[in-house]
């Protein structure tokens, strides 16, 4: 297993940062600030960031094929210019009244997946929905707890999905043709190991980098589940992971505040900032939504 640390980029510091998204039309790593209600722009090259405060949560964001972004919101799906100006806004239906979204992917037809779970974390309430270019919803998994990160592997057969409480990694056959998951394949099992999954991406040689909250690193997987590296970072809770930069290089990686946790020692004051690592491995472009 290779070791890897990273690196705190300054003045990025928030609460409890999501959602990654590299954009490579204008060469800057977003992420949102999900309960400031904040989706922060930084650009590698320039160093500067960009904050833009919105009415509700934000917890995952997307490209748009037509130019700007989509983006779920709480209890809504948001659609903003390429100013993060709000255009339009549509309601999403919910199973209970105290679920609302959480993170979410893009499919390789352009499809919006968008995990839902319970504010207070209460067992099975929430959902998985993809949401197709029309805006219409279809639920493909119910009974979610704590509804995180989801990719495809590169030939897209496979699709990739964490239930946090489940400590798992589970994996369904992916119809390229319908959009639609065809049945669960055996999971991997992240049960052993320090913190539980959150979020996630896949590689370009097909390898899983899962963000370990509670764990205070990001693990990688093969596809069959052997663990390959693990990227220490200075924060228990590691929330997510994107690689980005010019040639996909850099793996960046978010993470919150200790107070979110009991458990968490310490004064950590790094937690909440965005960082980043040299790990030997290139990243993909993200899907674009095709609405």
């Amino acid at each position: 297993m290779k070791l890897f640390s990273s690196e705190c980029i300054p003045d990025t510091k928030g609460d409890l940062g999501e959602g990654l998204l590299w954009d490579e039309r204008n060469e800057t790593i977003m992420w949102v600030d999900a309960f400031k209600k904040i989706i922060n722009v930084w650009n590698p090259a320039t160093k500067n960031l960009k904050s833009q405060e919105f009415d509700s949560i934000v917890t995952s964001i997307a490209k748009r094929e037509s130019g700007g972004y989509v983006v779920a919101a709480g209890l809504k799906l948001i659609e903003l210019d390429n100013d993060l100006k709000v255009t339009k806004s549509t309601p999403l239906e919910m199973p209970f009244d105290n679920v609302r979204t959480n993170d979410g992917n893009v499919d390789i037809n352009g499809n919006y997946w968008v995990g839902a779970f319970a504010n207070d974390a209460k067992p099975h309430q929430g959902n998985l929905r993809r949401i197709s270019p029309n805006l219409d919803s279809k639920v493909f998994l119910k009974d979610i707890t704590i509804a995180n990160g989801m990719d495809w592997s590169p030939d897209n057969k496979i699709c990739y999905y964490i239930d946090t409480p489940t400590k798992k990694v589970s994996r369904f056959k992916f119809n390229i043709e319908t959009s639609e998951l065809e049945g669960e394949l055996e999971a991997i099992d992240v049960s052993g190991y320090s913190g539980a999954p959150d979020g996630m991406c896949v590689d370009a040689l097909g390898n899983l980098w899962v963000a370990f909250w509670g764990g205070g690193c990001v693990r990688s997987f093969s596809p069959s589940g052997e663990l390959l590296a693990q990227v220490d970072v200075a924060a228990t809770l590691v929330t997510n992971c994107a690689f980005g930069g010019p040639d996909l290089s850099t793996l960046f990686i978010t993470c919150a505040v200790a107070s979110y946790e009991d458990f968490v020692n310490g004064d950590e004051p790094l937690a909440g900032s965005l960082f980043k690592a040299d790990v030997g491995a290139q990243g993909r472009l993200q899907n674009n939504f095709a609405g």
